[in-house]
């Protein structure tokens, strides 16, 4: 069997103009894009990304993957997103998953990827990088995300209260991903074990509405986007 080609397109983290050349390239020469959607409902926010870059009509496969904390379930949304996956690549035709970010970092390609591979290890891959919303949050702010010999750590902003308080004491910078619905959480850890750290949410970074926070505490009590990033930076570098 002659299979398609299969391409992880990273679409970056909202703005079109950030979508890299090579993805550009992939996508303008590819005519079946497989859509990632919490609900088959649901507009794609990758597929309006690159809609706005690319002139095109692409075929498209939506695959369900929903937001759910059910790992059996989980598993089997993704086993049968990947049995799509060959059932149109198997007939030697190429086709990408787009996803928003980079495919590479709390991505839910990852998880497809590995079902793939499990299922038909002879199709070839191949992980285009995308600009992640952690580098565009970096470039809005305009601070590093560290420098010289300061440490980072980049994690979900799910851990409990009390894990999250040592990650303040052990590292000098931290980014917290999908933070919109821990705020409360997040600001509380910060008020007892954060007297030297400074700290800022970035929501919907790479959209036109996106909107910048200095003051986290006046966020407390409020339902945020769910593209919120929380990042917590040790104080004495450049303030804003």
């Amino acid at each position: 069997m002659s299979w398609g080609k299969f391409y992880g397109i990273g679409v970056g983290p909202g703005d079109p103009e950030l979508l890299t050349l090579k993805a550009k390239r992939i996508l303008e020469q590819t005519e079946l894009l497989f859509v990632p959607k919490s609900r088959l409902e649901k507009r794609s926010v990758a597929l309006s990304i690159v809609g706005q870059a690319i002139d095109k009509q692409w075929r498209t496969v939506d695959l369900l993957m929903p937001m759910i904390d059910d790992e059996k379930l989980l598993n089997q949304h993704w086993r049968e997103a990947a049995q799509a996956i060959m059932q149109h690549l198997s007939k030697g035709i190429d086709g990408a998953f787009i996803t928003l970010g980079d495919p590479t970092l709390y991505s839910t390609f990852t998880y497809l990827l590995k079902q793939l591979k499990e299922l038909a290890p002879e199709i070839k891959v191949e992980i285009v990088p995308g600009i992640s919303a952690v580098n565009a949050i970096s470039a809005t702010l305009q601070q590093p995300l560290a420098e010289g010999e300061e440490n980072l750590i980049i994690i979900p902003a799910l851990q409990d209260q009390e894990t999250l308080a040592g990650l303040t004491e052990q590292f000098d910078n931290i980014v917290l991903m999908k933070a919109g619905r821990q705020i409360d959480k997040i600001c509380a850890v910060l008020e007892d074990r954060g007297q030297d750290k400074q700290a800022c949410l970035v929501s919907r970074c790479g959209f036109e509405d996106v909107s910048v926070h200095h003051d986290v505490f006046a966020l407390t009590g409020q339902k945020l986007d769910y593209l919120s990033t929380v990042i917590i930076k040790k104080k004495g570098g450049d303030s804003q």
